[in-house]
């Protein structure tokens, strides 16, 4: 009696130890009744919602961070109509990415990896003279709250699959990150940075309207960043000029040059207004 006791034990714990594991490869994995389920209520949502569309299924993926599916969604026709849409593991809808197409956010995007693109080849080019921590471009489409001369062109105005001039876009509102580390740290030094970097541009036809610049010293032994760096934000693509430039740099670090970029633009505008 005893010995079938504890049989009963055994198996009672390895049926246990089995639900345990088909539960967490559940929770981690998801299973494929639930993939099932969520593919088959995207394809009827999206032909319910989107009747007049070529909208197809790209994928439909298991996500460990919510505990449901997502399935992209693409249109053969059109580079711009891509979304997500989010599913429970019975296949109920939980949101519809599809914002991302009409906001142009999708268009942005797309036109955004091109100007990185065009930006990277100047400064991931082994021959550029600094030492490059962090170096992007970016099409600055949004305004951001609190900043004082934003360009006044949104991603909401884009045209879903829209064909632009690359170029024309960074020189209305192509913005560049730029950190360089190297021993020297100053003014002067900064705004040598900042020449050489708008002629290799310039070279490379790749037009910018504004650069945040930080120059600061390599990290210490034990990992830290010294203090004394110059750091320039939105600092103006017509400022980099040699004249005046080492006055500017330090009127910027020291955030004299935005409040003078703020009269500036308020004169622009009340003139505009007249």
């Amino acid at each position: 009696m005893k010995r079938r006791i504890l049989k009963l034990a055994a198996f009672a714990a390895a049926l246990a130890l089995l639900a345990g594991v088909l539960w967490f490869s559940n929770e981690l994995l998801g299973n494929p009744v639930s993939k099932f389920l969520a593919g088959r209520s995207a394809r009827e949502y999206l032909s319910a919602q989107y009747p007049d569309a070529d909208y197809q299924i790209e994928s439909v993926n298991y996500s460990f961070k919510f505990g449901g599916y997502t399935a992209a969604v693409v249109s053969p026709t059109s580079i711009d109509s891509h979304f997500t849409l989010g599913l429970s593991m019975t296949g109920r809808i939980l949101w519809d990415g599809y914002h991302s197409v009409e906001s142009g956010w999708n268009t942005w995007e797309r036109l955004n990896a091109e100007y990185r693109a065009l930006v990277d080849t100047v400064l991931d080019d082994p021959d550029f003279p600094y030492n490059v921590f962090i170096g992007f471009g970016d099409l600055w489409m949004e305004h951001e709250y609190g900043e004082p001369w934003p360009p006044y062109l949104l991603y909401s105005d884009l045209e879903l699959d829209g064909e632009y001039d690359i170029r024309e876009l960074g020189r209305a509102c192509g913005r560049l990150t730029l950190y360089v580390r190297q021993d020297e740290v100053s003014a002067e030094e900064a705004a040598q940075i900042l020449l050489e970097t708008r002629r290799a541009l310039d070279e490379g036809n790749i037009p910018f309207w504004c650069i945040d610049f930080v120059l600061e010293h390599p990290l210490t032994e034990d990992g830290r960043l010294p203090e004394g760096d110059v750091q320039l934000r939105y600092f103006a693509y017509e400022d980099i000029r040699e004249e005046g430039l080492v006055e500017r740099v330090k009127a910027a670090d020291a955030k004299a040059y935005y409040a003078a970029k703020d009269a500036e633009n308020a004169k622009l505008a009340e003139e505009n207004s007249q």
